[in-house]
């Protein structure tokens, strides 16, 4: 004799234990990799990383990948630079809403564009992508500010009332002849003894200079 109540039983049994395996035991087929932060960045040579570089794993839905094994991997030549572990490979695992953030990378000293690979698995299931960064060296201005400058800037003067401007330009005038004088005492030191001098002193020029209202202006003889 069979019982028809036992058919339904295994069947909706068996619809249960799909519908479990479905939900929480199924891997996913396909994963998903995608950079949220840190990609295109631009580091200084020979300097660690301040900014993180943080992936989403997901499904093929779009789902968070919780778990999923996630490897980097530096270049071995040319630009590049190492873990915090002090190896060009890492192996991080995705958190429950799927991200994976690597930080701390140390740079090496060669300039250039740099491709971590990744990879990501699951299962069955795996992908793969590669994160763009770039190494350039200190700025030009700050290698250039220990080059010598050719250019003078003379300081600017201030002038008060009209009596202060007649004071100025006595002292102006005053410190040309004294440096006339002491040029001419120079060559007449220099010349021996006894001997005539080859040619009269040159007489001493002085500066032109014009008063204004703001300002001195100083002109050549």
């Amino acid at each position: 004799m069979q019982f028809p109540w036992r058919r339904a039983v295994a069947g909706v049994l068996a619809a249960c234990c799909a519908a479990h395996s479905t939900s929480f035991g199924q891997e996913p087929a396909l994963l998903q990799i995608r950079i949220i932060e840190g990609e295109g960045a631009v580091h200084t040579v020979g300097t660690r990383a301040s900014q993180a570089l943080v992936l989403r794993i997901t499904d093929e839905s779009g789902r968070p990948v919780p778990g999923a094994s996630v490897s980097f991997r530096l270049p071995d030549e040319g630009p590049s630079g190492t873990f915090q572990t002090g190896l060009r490979t890492e192996v991080a695992s995705a958190a429950a809403d799927g991200k994976v953030a690597i930080r701390g990378i140390l740079w090496n000293r060669t300039p250039g564009p740099i491709q971590i690979r990744i990879t990501a698995n699951k299962g069955e299931a795996r992908s793969g992508t590669v994160s763009a960064q770039y190494l350039t060296e200190p700025t030009a201005s700050a290698k250039r500010s220990g080059e010598p400058t050719t250019t003078a800037v003379l300081p600017q003067i201030k002038i008060g009332p009209s009596r202060s401007k007649w004071t100025i330009l006595a002292i102006l005038i005053g410190g040309a002849a004294a440096g006339g004088v002491a040029a001419a005492s120079n060559r007449g030191a220099r010349t021996s003894p006894g001997a005539p001098p080859s040619s009269p002193p040159a007489a001493v020029a002085l500066p032109s200079v014009t008063i204004g209202p703001p300002s001195i202006a100083i002109g050549k003889p």
